[in-house]
């Protein structure tokens, strides 16, 4: 008897999330950041008419007890947002905006970010010091451990297009964005099936070597 074989082709439906990072890596003086652009795709516009945003040398980690990046430059904002200073992104695609922020000060515990799309207001939320968590850290060199504060990572949903930042209260230190975006099915897998079960016309299971009408691999035939 001649075998049947499908070739089946699943989709492993792994979404991949593709990274996209805005940082710093060297200082820029107040006064010079009006329309300046950071990234590529996923880019940052800093709209600052009134000369006070600024990019300085600060080391800062973000992340959590197990799992943190170090940061070495940070936006300095210089003071509370307006419609002369504030952070415009391009937003490529569809994904989970990213931002990596601490206002500096200890006293400070009612400076928020707002995240604004389309005038909906899609993440308010109060920037604390005090909302970091202290991680004993291995010098690579030295071998001394030091604890350090290690500051929690801002997410909100966003939709491909622009995001305003916007910081009401008073200014905020931004160390550095991101956007994580699906990339969709990571691949198809080809998987060769063999069909071993037959049935009568009655739905029965019957043997493979059975005569006459059966259901073969969901197909009718004749033997």
């Amino acid at each position: 008897m001649k075998k049947i074989f499908t070739l089946v082709a699943v989709a492993m439906m792994t979404v991949c999330a593709n990274a996209q990072v805005i940082s710093f890596s060297e200082a820029v003086a107040a006064g010079s950041m009006d329309a300046k652009t950071f990234g590529t795709g996923f880019v940052l516009t800093v709209t600052d008419t009134s000369g006070k945003i600024a990019i300085d040398k600060n080391t800062a980690y973000f992340g959590d007890a197990t799992t943190y990046t170090n940061y070495d430059y940070r936006l300095k904002t210089g003071g509370k947002s307006s419609s002369k200073s504030q952070l415009v992104f391009t937003i490529p695609a569809d994904g989970t905006f990213k931002f990596f922020a601490r206002t500096g000060s200890n006293s400070a515990i009612d400076r928020t970010v707002v995240v604004t799309q389309s005038d909906a207001e899609l993440f308010n939320k109060v920037i604390a010091e005090s909302d970091a968590v202290s991680v004993d850290m291995t010098d690579a060199t030295t071998g001394t451990i030091t604890s350090k504060n290690v500051y929690p990572v801002n997410t909100v949903a966003v939709k491909a297009g622009t995001v305003i930042v916007t910081y009401p209260i008073n200014g905020i230190n931004f160390y550095g964005f991101e956007l994580a975006t699906a990339t969709g099915i990571q691949k198809l897998t080809p998987i060769a099936t063999s069909s071993t079960t037959c049935y009568n016309m009655a739905g029965q299971k019957v043997s493979t070597n059975a005569k006459g009408l059966v259901i073969e691999n969901g197909k009718k035939i004749i033997k």
